[in-house]
């Protein structure tokens, strides 16, 4: 069973080319310790819920969650085409190839949509969440990890970093 010790609240923000002067609130990305969702398992998606300002020139948001073992790395959800206008992720259905409006991809292990994390032993969670200078990334859902990543680089104008270290029993 997955165990939190706390609210978690991602909200670290990076900013790129001296975008955060600009800022009036932080952008950011909100994810409850309590979300049944995290539990080894589960059919359903994490909620997530953004807020602060997003960087002049946005026109879509994407995101990335991400599981760290000690020796690997493992891309377990991303969330891409969102339109800028959302505020949050409702749960979902895992295997789900969109939601809030947006389009979900292959994670790591290949599988479309969300995997719950099910290994014993400590984690690390992050969750890069983007602000893109363009509405769409113009990938069909379900595209590789790889391939999504590497669009997301190519048109971020802000990136939002969060992380909490978790065990699984």
């Amino acid at each position: 069973m997955t165990t939190f010790s706390q609210l978690v609240k991602f909200g670290a923000l990076l900013a790129l080319s001296g975008a955060a002067s600009a800022l009036a609130t932080p952008f950011k990305v909100e994810l409850s310790a309590a979300d049944p969702a995290l539990t080894c398992g589960s059919t359903s998606t994490p909620t997530l819920t953004f807020s602060g300002t997003q960087p002049k020139g946005t026109k879509g948001l994407a995101l990335i969650f991400w599981d760290e073992q000690p020796g690997a790395l493992s891309g377990r959800w991303l969330v891409y085409d969102l339109p800028m206008s959302s505020t949050k992720l409702a749960s979902g259905t895992a295997s789900s190839l969109s939601i809030g409006g947006g389009k979900v991809a292959k994670n790591e292990a290949g599988q479309p949509g969300y995997t719950a994390i099910c290994a014993k032993g400590h984690h690390d969670i992050y969750i890069d969440f983007y602000a893109l200078d363009v509405a769409s990334l113009k990938l069909p859902a379900g595209t590789p990890l790889q391939t999504l990543h590497a669009a997301i680089k190519r048109h971020k104008l802000l990136e939002a970093k969060a992380h909490q270290t978790w065990q699984v029993k």
